[in-house]
């Protein structure tokens, strides 16, 4: 009967922690980096009997193959996510070809100025267009070049916050790789660590290559 007993109680306690695991699933569906763990439960036995069971580890469901692709996936697309905001916000200050305020709209009605002053020299028309032209073409220029500076401005800020950024997280990848170090065996911590770990890195490859 003890033995019996004992074997109940080794059950209960495997199934308190499978329930603990699938309540932690449960509160971090939601929570970024979390990856689902389970419990990996083995037979005890004395001699041939079996006596009950244990949980050896907590494993966390995770395919690394697909984890190093999504990660160099994700590092081209934030490069190229980045790439297309700035390409876009550089069209928008060039302006749409062929409308009435873009660079090469104003440049032509310039050109086409001078090109009627040229012929009729004489006419005040004339020469009160290519003044006007230009006055349009020059402070378009103008505006163009304060909007690029700002866009050069935010990409060096853009620089530096990502700097700051892999600066934070490749120190505390490697507090990480030290505390899990010495941990032995697949438990509850190193499996948290490990999920903040790979937190961490995936944020490094939004960041570089």
């Amino acid at each position: 009967l003890s033995q019996a007993l004992a074997t109940a109680v080794t059950g209960l306690r495997a199934t308190q922690i499978g329930l603990s695991v699938v309540a932690g699933n449960v509160a971090n569906a939601e929570t970024p980096g979390y990856v689902r763990k389970t419990p990996a439960q083995t037979a005890t036995a004395v001699g041939d009997v079996f006596v009950g069971v244990r949980v050896d580890a907590i494993n966390r469901q995770l395919d690394q193959y697909v984890q190093r692709q999504m990660r160099v996936e994700n590092s081209g697309a934030s490069y190229a996510d980045l790439r297309a905001q700035f390409y876009d916000r550089l069209q928008s200050i060039y302006g749409v070809p062929g409308s009435g305020s873009a660079l090469e709209t104003m440049f032509n009605d310039f050109t086409a100025a001078l090109q009627a002053l040229s012929t009729s020299p004489e006419l005040t028309s004339a020469r009160g267009a290519v003044l006007s032209s230009a006055q349009v073409l020059t402070q378009q220029l103008h505006s163009m070049t304060l909007d690029i500076q700002a866009l050069r401005g935010d990409a060096e800020q853009g620089i530096s916050d990502a700097v700051t950024r892999a600066n934070t997280a490749m120190p505390r990848i490697a507090e990480l790789n030290q505390q899990l170090s010495g941990v032995i065996g697949s438990d509850a911590t190193s499996a948290n660590l490990l999920d903040e770990r790979n937190r961490h890195v995936d944020e490094l490859a939004q960041l570089m290559d």
